[in-house]
């Protein structure tokens, strides 16, 4: 199953998470529950449709009505560390700059406990083009927390004023999804020492500081 990090609900955040309702996002949900029981019980290539069909209950054209393969289930996956991220963030206390680490951890974190099959998805996901679209869904809420971190950092004057907050988040964002997609290339190496390095180079740049 899927694993993400520990969340208290007693905050409330803005942006807020994506939410879906009723039936379809119950059978959405528990399409997505059935395969990642057995992706975890099995290789993630060697699961077919047909078998997590049978485990969701449900008929094949049930599953095509909800993803267009296996991997689009990462869109699920992804809504759910969104959530995650949208509570922690509500009641976290700190600098803009600590705000913009603690949600890289998060999202590194969530993606480090379910990093084998991510990784095999991921590079399914990436192969069809037809659905980046749903990528771009999620990713705007991503942003959205972003752009607010941003904003904060330069009402408090911890960060320039410089240049719009939504383009800062975009630059960052992007920037970790560069990363995402080279971790697919090599995932031995050692994120936790890249991100922090990355997001020293992301606030600081590369010029010498006199």
């Amino acid at each position: 199953m899927t694993r993400l990090l520990k969340s208290s609900r007693n905050g409330a955040a803005k942006p807020e998470a994506p939410k879906k309702s009723g039936k379809k996002e119950r059978t959405r949900q528990e399409i997505y529950r059935a395969a990642m029981k057995l992706f975890a019980e099995s290789d993630y290539d060697k699961v077919t449709i047909e078998e997590i069909c049978a485990e969701a209950g449900i008929a094949k054209a049930t599953f095509f009505l909800h993803f267009a393969g296996k991997s689009a289930l990462i869109g699920v996956f992804n809504e759910e560390v969104t959530r995650a991220l949208t509570e922690r963030l509500a009641e976290h206390e700190g600098t803009a700059e600590e705000e913009l680490l603690l949600l890289v951890s998060l999202l590194r974190d969530a993606w480090e406990l379910n990093a084998t099959v991510l990784h095999k998805m991921l590079s399914e996901f990436l192969d069809q083009p037809a659905l980046m679209p749903k990528a771009a869904e999620v990713n705007e809420s991503v942003l959205a927390h972003v752009t607010r971190i941003v904003e904060r950092g330069q009402e408090r004057g911890e960060f320039s004023n410089d240049f719009p907050p939504q383009v800062a988040a975009v630059a960052l964002v992007a920037a970790w999804s560069a990363f995402t997609a080279w971790w697919l290339q090599n995932p031995d190496m050692d994120r936790a020492e890249i991100n922090r390095a990355l997001m020293q180079f992301q606030l600081n740049g590369l010029r010498k500081k006199d």
